[in-house]
C-alpha cells in the first residue's frame, strides 16, 4: 500500500460536508447539481443516490476528466429526488 504525501482534493466534501453523502438515501432518484446561484450545473439518475454520490466525494486528478474536476469545482449544492424506481428516475432525470 502507498501513502499519499498529498491526499486527493474533496471540494464536495468540503462544501457539503461528510454528513450529506452518509445521510444520502440507498434509494433510486436524480441528483441536481447546482451552482452559487441556483443554477442547474448537471442532472444525473442513480438506482442508488448514496453510492452514486460517493463517487464524486474524491476529485483525483489523475482519474477524473478535466470537465468533471470543473464541474465538481463549481458545485455549491446538490438537491435529491427519491423515486419509486428506476424507471421513474430515467424518466425525472429527462
Amino acid at each position: 500500500m502507498q501513502l499519499l504525501l498529498i491526499p486527493d482534493p474533496r471540494p464536495l466534501v468540503e462544501r457539503l460536508g461528510r454528513d450529506f453523502f452518509r445521510q444520502a438515501p440507498e434509494r433510486p432518484g436524480v441528483y441536481l447539481m447546482r451552482d452559487a446561484a441556483g443554477a442547474v450545473l448537471y442532472v444525473g439518475k442513480a438506482r442508488n443516490l448514496r453510492k452514486r454520490l460517493g463517487s464524486y466525494r474524491v476529485a483525483n486528478p489523475e482519474r477524473l476528466a478535466r470537465r468533471h474536476l470543473r464541474l465538481l469545482r463549481a458545485v455549491a449544492r446538490i438537491d435529491l429526488e427519491e423515486c419509486p424506481d428506476e424507471t421513474c428516475a430515467l424518466a425525472r432525470e429527462s
